[in-house]
């Protein structure tokens, strides 16, 4: 069993990001557990001085991404950014041990969020994340009001989903063998 973990970068309650990750969970394959984070807009504002164990949030927020074998991320861009509060979420695993060497991928909800993503891959591939390219897909939501079951009952949406989930799961699988291989 693959553990995935949904990020929205987008704290609007209906956020076409949240509805797309939403939508991910639903369509994700068997073997995989696919948990969407809610905690990143209730965490505090990154200062190396606080002690992550004294806040309940960020033990979650750490927990959450250390558990999990890849991230998948859908972030809106803002003023040819991705938004504060996934960034601050981003710093407080700097000195956790939490994401060294995590796959991640995006999905994306507008096909226009092209420099926040450029940026965000180069904040996450410092931090040692395992940027999963091939895995990337785009379900133009931007302008719409679809809710999560009119994206998974969309045919061609589904299989936008299913296939970028597929590819991401079986390099998860890939770097596993390669890791498992390497210790024997």
């Amino acid at each position: 069993m693959i553990r995935l973990l949904g990020i929205s970068g987008s704290l609007r309650q209906d956020s076409s990001n949240t509805r797309l990750i939403a939508a991910a969970a639903e369509l994700a394959p068997h073997s995989v557990e696919f948990e969407v984070t809610n905690i990143i807009g209730n965490l505090p504002l990154f200062n190396p001085d606080l002690d992550i164990t004294k806040n309940s949030y960020l033990v979650r927020w750490v927990d959450q991404v250390r558990s999990t074998q890849g991230l998948v991320i859908c972030s809106p861009e803002y003023a040819r950014g991705y938004p504060g509060a996934l960034k601050n979420a981003f710093d407080w695993l700097v000195a956790t041990d939490a994401f060294v060497d995590k796959p991640f991928m995006f999905l994306n909800a507008s096909a226009r969020a092209l420099v926040s993503r450029q940026t965000l891959t180069t904040v996450i591939e410092t931090m040692s994340g395992i940027h999963v390219e091939s895995a990337m897909a785009t379900v133009p939501l931007l302008g719409t009001n679809n809710q999560t079951p009119e994206i998974v009952q969309n045919a061609t949406f589904a299989t936008v989903i299913r296939s970028a989930l597929m590819t991401f799961t079986a390099a998860i699988e890939a770097q596993d063998q390669n890791l498992t291989g390497a210790d024997e």
